[in-house]
């Protein structure tokens, strides 16, 4: 173990999104910052990978088409065999790879990056936080970045360990037919109905397809056999191919509405901090407005600023996401018919990835178009009935 730790102004720990933006921010603005990364890049991350250009652009002032791998212009949703389809603006979402989109970040950020570097314990002290990793080495800074993921070491050495709301998902970078890849080509699925309190996707991820499913609680097997089986029906065979497993630490309303994401000198961000979107297991846009959002409070020298910085900019909106979850998961059908199938939701729900809306304007614009959704609808039930007559 080295006798005097090599000191920083601010070490993050995990090189995600969420660190990654916390890194090229605070560097950006001339900290001297160290990036602890347990991985080495290039390395595979389990993630749908869905994003959005202009929420990329809002916070980042490089582009990002070298690492988008495809733009979604359909996204169809689809419950008991029926499938209602969306269009979508040109260039509204697209897809990455998170090992390509979190390099890209990182590259990006004027750093000291430390790959292989796992953390192992986390002192904090009056003047500075101390970090072990576990090859022994010892680095000291002024302030404490935890971007460590759902099962924090940063959070639990600090005593800020939660029990997180658990989804389990399961991915698989699938090669399919020319044909099948030509069907998905710009078009993402989503599937309900198929596992209980969850769903499934597919995803084009340029020269092949992302695929996966995730469910609150599923029985053991039941994530593996139930993908295989709907896979089947879209002729996209996963035999010899590797199942990617993650869980995946949804914002629960009981559990990360108060719970603290603080001490004197450690900020968590994204995973860490608990702050998946609550309905839509999204959380690249979570990490990143949360590390951008820790660094603006080091910079202002006004860290304990921090959780209510995230209060206002992201938790308020998942309190009524968890809600709306709660909903949906309780009546899928009637969502469906209600929500889904309602044009304003897809609109809705592309401005709440691109961070331009929240949640509890989602709700109100479904709310506020439901009357002429539902005369639309009844009018096309009537059409045909009369012209038969």
């Amino acid at each position: 173990m080295s006798a005097t730790p090599e000191s920083y102004d601010v070490i993050i720990a995990g090189a995600g999104p969420g660190g990654g933006t916390a890194a090229y921010f605070l560097s950006q603005a001339g900290l001297d910052v160290l990036v602890l990364e347990k991985e080495t890049f290039p390395r595979y991350k389990t993630c749908g990978g869905g994003v959005s250009p202009a929420f990329l652009a809002q916070v980042f002032p490089f582009s990002f088409e070298p690492v988008l791998c495809s733009h979604v212009r359909t996204a169809s949703y689809e419950l008991g065999g029926q499938r209602v389809s969306m269009p979508l603006p040109p260039g509204k979402i697209g897809m990455v790879m998170r090992a390509d989109f979190d390099a890209h970040i990182l590259a990006h950020a004027r750093a000291d990056v430390r790959f292989g570097a796992a953390v192992k314990e986390v002192s904090e002290l009056t003047d500075r936080v101390t970090v072990t990793t576990r090859d022994g080495r010892r680095y000291q800074a002024c302030y404490l970045i935890g971007s460590d993921g759902a099962s924090s070491i940063v959070a639990r050495s600090l005593g800020l360990q939660r029990r997180h709301k658990m989804m389990a998902a399961i991915e698989i970078e699938a090669p399919a037919s020319e044909a099948v890849r030509a069907a998905f080509q710009d078009h993402a699925l989503f599937i309900f109905g198929e596992i209980k309190n969850g769903y499934l996707w597919i995803f084009p991820k340029g020269d092949h397809l992302s695929v996966g499913i995730g469910a609150l609680g599923p029985r053991p097997g039941e994530l593996q056999a139930r993908l295989r089986q709907v896979m089947q029906r879209f002729s996209i065979t996963l035999d010899g191919l590797t199942f990617h497993g993650h869980p995946i630490p949804l914002y629960s309303l009981r559990r990360q509405a108060r719970a603290p994401i603080t001490t004197r000198r450690c900020l968590l961000v994204g995973d860490a901090a608990g702050l998946v979107d609550p309905l839509t297991g999204e959380g690249i846009r979570m990490a990143i407005k949360s590390g951008r959002l820790a660094a603006q409070a080091l910079l202002a020298g006004r860290p304990e600023r921090y959780p209510q910085l995230v209060e206002r900019a992201i938790r308020r909106s998942h309190n009524f996401g968890a809600v709306l979850a709660r909903v949906f998961y309780r009546f899928p059908k009637a969502c469906f018919y209600l929500g889904v199938r309602n044009p304003a939701a897809s609109h809705a729900f592309i401005d709440l990835l691109s961070d331009r809306t929240s949640y509890p304007q989602v709700i109100a614009r479904l709310f506020g178009s439901m009357p002429f959704f539902l005369a639309r609808q009844t009018l096309q039930a009537l059409v045909p009935q009369r012209s038969s007559h």
